[in-house]
């Protein structure tokens, strides 16, 4: 399952490079282009998410120690905030609001891609090695 995580972390990545590239060179007419990759990021990013919801569930199910507890509450809280800063980023730019500020929207997606990176640097190294074996747990 850690190996699944983690692929599914590169293909956030990919989908957010790709993002990111289009936006540097679209413009307003490339909407409908822009929408679609948006729409698809936010696809893949529910689908990590309810995966890996899934996987802490099961985890807390058994014992715990208590760093490992500590990393699940920092993990569950910073999901929580970035979960927040996403749906805010959704209602805000809208298609209309993009239209108007196409330079805005494309520097307030790098900046929440960039939050997204490191979040994912920050599983990587603290929240998937609880999956792969009974070293964190305890007896």
């Amino acid at each position: 399952m850690h190996i699944e995580l983690t692929q599914g972390h590169d293909d956030l990545r990919a989908a957010m490079r790709d993002f990111a590239h289009i936006l540097q060179s679209a413009t307003v007419q490339d909407m409908p282009e822009v929408a679609r990759r948006r729409t698809r990021f936010s696809q893949l990013f529910r689908d990590h998410m309810g995966q890996e919801d899934a996987m802490i569930t099961t985890l807390r199910r058994g014992p715990l120690t208590p760093q490992a507890d500590g990393v699940l509450r920092d993990h569950s809280r910073a999901m929580v905030t970035l979960f927040l800063r996403y749906s805010d980023h959704i209602k805000y730019w809208t298609p209309t609001q993009i239209g108007q500020d196409w330079r805005g929207y494309r520097d307030a997606v790098l900046i929440l891609q960039n939050g997204l990176y490191d979040r994912m640097e920050w599983e990587e190294d603290h929240l998937h090695p609880l999956f792969t074996g009974p070293s964190l747990r305890a007896a």
